[in-house]
């Protein structure tokens, strides 16, 4: 390797790896930390490195791409200076071909990453874009242009078998990929790392549960003889116990449905409201509509009761760990249809002097507010709601 090749490639390494560790602080503080301030790579919708980092997306293996990409770097400084070192110099004959088919699948990855972040998550972190094309960087700095690139593949693939014919370095070999197999079986299993993916999983867990039972904003079976109506509002604590509540009866009745409407209790969307309180009740009531509109009205639902979930931004980072396209989220939250269904709904609660939430309507009866659970079981048997056989 040339001197000034290998300047410019510990350079650009250096760069990537500053780069790589501030993203895991990002990425830190987006998961871990509730309440730290948003990094200097948010500056809006589409370029928000925070939002990026909490999806699902900015991991592998339950390891950060962030931590990924220190690793990356690493092994570029590492390679640049591997003639240097006896023990490794005879491992590593062609460092240059090395960093130039690590350095050009790390930048096909990322393209599929980088679209991944436009077209899926409708966000794009700068700071990894710019990784991205350091990667393709670093890999045509490495390239020995007197060769073509399947000769810098082949190179590399017969120095790495040449190299683990030797019994020290075959042991060595085996000896971190035991290590190595073993912190990505854990962090994989464990999520101790990919909070999100944990929360997703706890999502999906509840996705399954009731998918064959969800229909919309209804829950249970669809020729339900019991069907009960819920207003809620998704600032309301009394309305989350009553939502628990209602899943919990749905798994022990078997001719029981609820049917949840959205009546936000605040004052600009709500006319009939004479005071300010419930902030956020209705970007919360038009986004759970809008989910509906894509059947993930549930799991949305999960997320609005979230006592950490109180802006548009908060709602919109949460529904990236769903499996839902975030621009029609955006655009159905803030469209007329929902617009429309809101009003109809607090139409429909004033005309009927519903101004309390949580509410239930048997029929004709009224229930307002929320009870403990024997009580609230006891009025679905007294409504003739019939428990399943093998329940409890």
């Amino acid at each position: 390797m040339t001197k000034t090749k290998r300047i410019t490639i510990t350079i650009l390494a250096l760069i990537g790896l500053a780069l790589s560790i501030e993203l895991c602080i990002v990425y830190y503080n987006a998961n871990f930390a509730l309440n730290a301030k948003p990094s200097i790579c948010v500056i809006n919708d589409m370029f928000d490195c925070d939002g990026v980092a909490k999806t699902s997306y900015s991991q592998f293996f339950g390891i950060p791409l962030s931590f990924w990409g220190i690793i990356l770097y690493l092994f570029f400084l590492f390679m640049s200076y591997v003639d240097k070192i006896p023990f490794f110099k005879n491992i590593f004959k062609n460092p240059t071909s090395y960093i130039f088919v690590i350095g050009s699948i790390s930048f096909v990855l990322s393209m599929i990453l980088g679209s991944i972040s436009i077209f899926k998550i409708n966000s794009i972190c700068i700071f990894c874009f710019m990784t991205y094309f350091l990667d393709l960087i670093i890999a045509l700095t490495a390239k020995n242009w007197g060769n073509g690139v399947f000769y810098e593949i082949k190179t590399s693939f017969n120095d790495f078998i040449e190299a683990v014919k030797v019994p020290k370095y075959a042991i060595m070999l085996a000896i971190v990929l035991i290590v190595a197999t073993s912190v990505l079986v854990y962090t994989s299993v464990s999520n101790i790392l990919t909070p999100q993916i944990a929360k997703q999983k706890e999502m999906k867990k509840y996705s399954d549960t009731y998918e064959s039972l969800a229909n919309g904003n209804e829950l249970g079976p669809k020729d339900a003889d019991i069907v009960i109506h819920e207003y809620v509002d998704y600032n309301c604590q009394g309305c989350f116990i009553a939502t628990l509540y209602s899943h919990r009866i749905i798994k022990e009745f078997e001719n029981v449905k609820f049917v949840q409407h959205a009546i936000p209790l605040q004052k600009s969307c709500n006319p009939y409201m004479s005071f300010e309180g419930h902030e956020n009740s209705c970007i919360k009531a038009s986004y759970a509509l809008a989910a509906k509109k894509q059947n993930k009205y549930w799991q949305m639902v999960d997320i609005l009761f979230s006592e950490n979930i109180k802006t548009e931004k908060e709602i919109i980072e949460a529904a990236r760990l769903l499996d839902i396209d975030i621009k029609k989220l955006k655009q159905d939250s803030h469209g007329q249809e929902v617009k429309d269904e809101i009003k109809n709904n607090i139409e429909y609660a004033n005309k009927n002097n519903i101004y309390g939430t949580p509410t239930f309507i048997f029929g004709v009866k009224k229930n307002i507010g929320i009870g403990s659970y024997p009580e609230y079981k006891q009025q679905i048997i007294d409504y003739g709601g019939r428990e399943k056989q093998n329940n409890g």
